[in-house]
């Protein structure tokens, strides 16, 4: 059943917020396993129906190689993580790895760096994310596919949910300006427990 969820402007920017303190978390991981400090910008926030997801993605894919990790939630949040790169911004993060070598990277070795990243900013920003709202979450391990237009997705992918929270981030290095998509695919009563939970925070305020 799609419930037609819509977050109003308080709500948002509460989300925001609670994402920016999410964000701080799993900049800090990043940091401690690279020895590099990462930053990531503001997020911007908007939720859309799931049937307009790939035609969102393809008004940002540009022709070229994504990489697509999706890492599935269980708890009282239901759902998965979709993190997006490009190939050149994820080449350009091996290099954060101590990846680079004289010859091409395989996109093995950058899927492998990829799926460390998307682990990260997944089950930091999650974890960080439901812990203000006193609730839990399990992880699956993350998995990879390399497409170049969206419909390549699986529609298995998707049809299990309503709407979709998109949270869009550039993850930025000292010497590497690296651009991100963080999608939360959340089924619809997931995304009324977020809404809900959002509001006994404000509430509080």
């Amino acid at each position: 059943m799609n419930y037609n969820i819509q977050l109003n402007e308080d709500e948002r920017d509460c989300l925001q917020e609670l994402m920016n303190i999410a964000y701080g978390s799993a900049s800090s991981a990043i940091a401690d396993i690279i020895d590099a400090f990462a930053t990531l910008a503001i997020p911007n926030i908007k939720v859309i129906d799931v049937t307009k997801l790939k035609e969102y993605l393809n008004n940002q894919l540009d022709g070229s190689e994504y990489f697509v990790c999706s890492q599935l939630i269980n708890g009282d949040f239901n759902g998965e993580n979709l993190f997006i790169i490009n190939k050149e911004s994820a080449t350009n993060m091996t290099k954060e790895f101590d990846l680079v070598h004289d010859g091409e990277l395989s996109n093995e070795e950058i899927s492998d760096v990829v799926l460390e990243i998307t682990n990260i900013l997944s089950s930091t920003t999650i974890s960080s994310l439901i812990s203000e709202m006193n609730s839990y979450a399990a992880f699956a391990p993350p998995s990879i596919t390399i497409i170049k237009d969206a419909n390549e997705l699986e529609e298995n992918m998707i049809e299990h949910y309503g709407q979709v929270i998109i949270i869009s981030t550039n993850l930025k290095f000292a010497e590497q300006n690296i651009h991100g998509q963080l999608l939360m695919l959340a089924t619809d009563e997931s995304i009324l427990y977020i809404k809900k939970a959002i509001n006994k925070i404000l509430d509080e305020f």
